[in-house]
């Protein structure tokens, strides 16, 4: 059984270094790989248990007509990735398989460019990196539950933040999807079991405050009032955001939908100048109708703010949910809104299986990554006139997009 869920991490979620290897940029004799563009993308080609297959990243010209591989960088099944600025991170397949390196590039349109890798511990389970400043960056090590500070040119290791004392139930206490505000990075703990999933006696919100200047944590908080669990997802970085106030909102996924007696998902806040929740502001999203849907949320699979109090989403459903949880397609394209507490469908986006959940919002427009059973790839939705267009066709999973 905690097999099963170790790999189901991969879609659900989805220390010392050894031997750390950090370089500069070589040039690679002028050399770019991943194609032109300035839209990356990142693919899946998984098998047919859904459990195994190839990451690739690309660029395109454009998010339209269809995906080629030829150009593109191969990485390990169910990679993820993070963009600042040009640089792009590339992060290891969880486990110990593959290559166990977190690779930096530097990006133009021509094309991506090898500027720097660092060998991690197999099986830590970085997915992202957070730029705290020209100098400094944080990784969270997800599966030991600290956070190393590297330098995010070089990825050279500066040191690192212990959050042992802070887990429940075990050494890690999974440190998530942070984000800096003031300063301060607020991190949340996703608290996970041997089943990877939340602890039944813990069912809340706990995260982390850290001093960006001394690199201490100033502040333990938990959110304990509605029983929501598993804040953001640490592939994800739409999962946690500021509104135009500079409140933080978080999204907890809760038990994915694949546990009947606890469907509580929603949204946690911490406003603006606070380092405490406002419970008057969680909301468990699960007794919500969602309009123009016979269901309601058992889940947030993903989030993308895109203002005045809106939040395009991926929820799951647990009537659509099956024994196969890589292929299940049980997730629903909906509106959030945060002030009127209310849920919309977006109809014309097909149900997605968990490797498509990927949500970008550019020049007013949102694009939804989806695996539908009918048709496949990216589709695109004004929010104005609520217009879907399926712009980019492709028969196996987008994961990743990213517009520079």
């Amino acid at each position: 059984m905690k097999t099963l869920f170790r790999s189901w991490q991969l879609i659900a979620l989805c220390g010392m270094v050894l031997g750390l290897s950090s370089c500069e940029k070589d040039d690679d004799n002028g050399e770019y790989i991943g194609g032109e563009g300035n839209v990356l993308v990142g693919a899946i080609v998984k098998n047919a248990d859904g459990a195994s297959g190839t990451s690739y990243f690309l660029q395109m010209p454009s998010l339209s007509g269809t995906i080629s591989l030829a150009n593109s960088i191969q990485a390990g099944f169910a990679s993820t990735m993070s963009v600042n600025g040009n640089d792009v991170y590339i992060f290891p397949e969880f486990g110990n398989d593959g290559t166990q390196k977190i690779i930096r590039y530097e990006r133009s349109y021509r094309g991506l460019s090898k500027a720097a890798e660092r060998q991690i511990i197999p099986g830590s389970y970085p997915q992202h990196i957070i730029i705290a400043s020209p100098n400094k960056a944080y990784i969270p090590l997800y599966s030991l539950g600290r956070v190393e500070m590297v330098h995010p040119k070089t990825l050279e290791k500066l040191g690192e933040i212990d959050l042992k004392e802070y887990a429940h139930g075990d050494a890690s206490c999974e440190p998530a999807h942070g984000i800096i505000r003031d300063g301060l990075y607020y991190l949340p703990l996703n608290q996970l079991d041997s089943r990877w999933m939340p602890y039944d006696n813990h069912r809340q919100v706990d995260l982390v405050v850290i001093d960006t200047q001394t690199d201490k944590v100033v502040n333990f908080i938990s959110e304990t009032k509605t029983g929501l669990s598993f804040p953001t997802r640490p592939m994800l970085e739409g999962m946690i955001f500021t509104n135009e106030q500079n409140d933080i909102y978080i999204a907890c996924a809760g038990y994915f939908a694949y546990n009947p007696q606890n469907v509580k998902s929603g949204f946690v806040c911490i406003p603006a100048g606070k380092q405490e929740f406002d419970t008057s502001r969680s909301w468990d999203i699960s007794n919500t109708p969602i309009e123009g849907s016979e269901y309601k949320a058992a889940t947030v699979y993903n989030t993308k703010y895109i203002g005045n109090g809106k939040v395009a989403a991926y929820v799951g459903l647990i009537e659509l949910t099956t024994n196969n949880p890589y292929t299940a397609r049980n997730s629903m394209a909906v509106i959030i809104d945060l002030k009127n507490k209310t849920i919309k469908k977006i109809n014309g986006i097909p149900y997605t299986d968990g490797h498509s959940v990927e949500i970008e919002y550019h020049n007013g427009t949102v694009y939804f990554a989806a695996f539908g059973e009918n048709s496949a790839g990216v589709f695109s939705y004004n929010p104005s006139t609520e217009q879907v267009d399926h712009v980019l066709k492709w028969n196996n999973n987008v994961a990743y997009i990213h517009f520079f």
